[in-house]
């Protein structure tokens, strides 16, 4: 789920700013008048810009992706120079907030975002000298090129005719992004070059057919011919690298995916401001599938005595919409949910805006069962928020329209439209547009956004959602429990592959014995885990909202209440989860992990 969002440190550039922009340059930090603020106030907000157009000029995609589309023509940031030009910035950045900020004389919220982008910047640091993911990873070329292109077409944000200037424009570029790849690539993992290998089929097709559909109705014909000879360009480049992947680099890939524990735990430290040791997180890891498991075996006993679980779940599987009842089905049910949480008072929903059901583009469907697409934080045209469910290929067999609509059982998508919408990514999408702080606006966690969306699914059967208790409730708390336990086998193994040793096979059989996968989509969540380390994330921020959430209740006494809990936690937008709790608590903020 969730795959057409970033899982990233920048992944708050899916969320909305809450200040209107009147021009394509980011707007200084919002709700506040520089008369109101004290001078190192101002020096940090100062800082703060200074530093995001930095970024926005060094690498175009990442400001497109913003929402500021001054660069939309240009494409940088892959090239040997450009990236060692980026990190030396970095550096110096990270080196100047100290001396042009005093973090002493901030006031908390302020304090918050001093910390946010100090770790920003060390985390960016750490994967740009000490991971080189560029050196390692040959899908980080295929990223550059498809990305860059694919966000012009994502969103009508300008007229078709100007992101197709745009696009012939970074399509120059785009055979000088593989020549930067065949020779900066030394000894990746054979794993991740076979993933390449496949995966530049996709951008294959994503020049060949997505591209040329989407301009389609662009009437100058002398761009659309320029178009085409870039495209001719693109083409043989992309050819080019699949040859150099399968013939060069494929044969001499004998590198290790794993990062190492010291490098690990940095990346826990800067990233979700988590400091505990491996075996620590580890052993609550094991412990919590463990209690999830027999949890899962209970609840199916309930449906159906003595039958097998997996089967009993199996079984709820055949309980779906037809392909063509998946989005007014799945409408619907966001409006019942959406309902719920405004009758019981779980969370304040801070707009009469919904979310909008449509299918899956066609060229991100073999990516994506469920998704939210939501709107760079600087986007002032293209708004709209879409709740993408992926219906079935129509060359598909009777059977594979029956296995890929059991995802979409009744149970299961309420679960996963929770998750997404209601209360999950979009209500605090919404929150989130509401902050004033660029920093917590543009940054956040993983620990914070996808614990979120995973606490959610159990917070509403908790409170009550699907009639708390019966049958219905059952079939709905199997199916969550069922999602809870991939996510808990991403934790374990997560930390396994990464700290302790273990293989891509070993972690395979994992997820096929501990999360009850079947053993295609048990190959695929072991080779994400290679080359995303900390996708323990959604785990391990549902564990720590649940802790902070109890915190509350002891110390807010007959004052607590779910509504109060959830407002609170997502006005600060997502912050690393022990930032939010200092915020929450009014606590005195220890200074930056360093």
């Amino acid at each position: 789920m969730s795959t057409l969002r970033v899982k990233s440190a920048l992944a708050a550039l899916l969320l909305l700013s809450s200040s209107a922009c009147t021009s394509s340059r980011p707007p200084s930090q919002a709700g506040v008048s520089s008369a109101e603020l004290s001078p190192t106030q101002v020096a940090l907000r100062a800082f703060v810009d200074a530093h995001f157009e930095d970024q926005f000029r060094r690498n175009p995609t990442f400001a497109t992706f913003a929402g500021i589309h001054t660069y939309d023509g240009e494409l940088r940031g892959f090239t040997v120079e450009e990236r060692a030009e980026n990190l030396a910035a970095l550096k110096a950045r990270l080196a100047a907030l100290p001396q042009q900020v005093d973090r002493s004389a901030l006031p908390a919220l302020d304090q918050a975002d001093y910390d946010i982008l100090e770790n920003h910047l060390r985390a960016r640091i750490l994967d740009a000298e000490v991971v080189r993911g560029f050196e390692r990873n040959p899908n980080t070329y295929l990223f550059t090129a498809s990305g860059g292109v694919f966000q012009l077409i994502n969103r009508d944000f300008a007229p078709l005719e100007e992101r197709m200037r745009s696009a012939v424009s970074r399509m120059k570029r785009v055979p000088e992004v593989f020549a930067v790849g065949q020779a900066t690539l030394k000894n990746p993992p054979k794993l991740w070059t076979e993933i390449a290998i496949g995966q530049a089929m996709g951008t294959r097709t994503l020049y060949a057919e997505t591209l040329p559909q989407a301009f389609a109705p662009v009437k100058d014909a002398a761009l659309q011919e320029a178009f085409k000879q870039e495209q001719a360009r693109c083409l043989a480049a992309i050819d080019g690298y699949i040859r150099f992947l399968k013939e060069d680099l494929l044969p001499r890939s004998n590198g290790d995916f794993a990062i190492g524990e010291a490098v690990y735990r940095q990346k826990l430290q800067y990233e979700e401001g988590v400091t505990e040791d491996i075996d620590s997180l580890l052993a609550w890891g094991r412990a919590e599938l463990k209690r999830t498991q027999a949890e899962f075996q209970t609840v199916a006993s309930r449906i159906t005595p003595g039958k097998n679980a997996m089967d009993v779940y199996r079984e709820l599987g055949k309980e779906h919409p037809t392909p063509a009842e998946l989005v007014p089905v799945t409408n619907a049910m966001l409006e019942e949910i959406r309902q719920f949480l405004i009758d019981k008072q779980i969370i304040t929903v801070p707009s009469e805006v919904r979310a909008q059901v449509a299918e899956t583009p066609v060229f991100n469907r073999a990516l994506s069962f469920a998704s939210m697409s939501i709107p760079g934080p600087f986007e002032t045209r293209a708004t709209e928020a879409y709740y993408y469910v992926t219906p079935p290929e129509p060359s598909w067999t009777p059977e594979q329209v029956e296995q890929h609509m059991s995802f979409y059982n009744r149970y299961a998508l309420q679960i996963v439209s929770i998750h997404e919408a209601y209360p999950g990514h979009y209500v605090q999408f919404l929150w989130t547009r509401r902050v004033d702080s660029k920093v917590r606006r543009m940054l956040g966690s993983g620990s914070f956004s996808e614990g979120w969306g995973l606490y959610t699914e159990q917070m509403m059967l908790d409170a009550g959602y699907g009639g708390g208790s019966g049958l219905n409730a059952d079939k709905l708390r199997l199916n969550q429990l069922a999602l809870y336990l991939q996510r808990l086998a991403r934790y374990v193994v997560g930390l396994s592959l990464h700290t302790r040793g273990m293989t891509y096979e070993q972690a395979v059989r994992f997820f096929e014995e501990e999360a009850y996968m079947t053993r295609v989509n048990a190959e695929r969540e072991a080779r994400r885990g290679t080359s995303d380390p900390t996708y323990l994330v959604y785990a391990l921020g549902k564990k720590m909202i649940l802790e902070l959430r109890e915190e509350a209740r002891a110390k807010w006494g007959k004052d607590f209440t779910l509504q109060r809990f959830h407002d609170q936690a997502v006005s600060y937008g997502y912050p690393p989860i022990p930032i939010l709790r200092q915020l929450m608590f009014s606590e005195p903020q220890a200074s930056g992990t360093k």
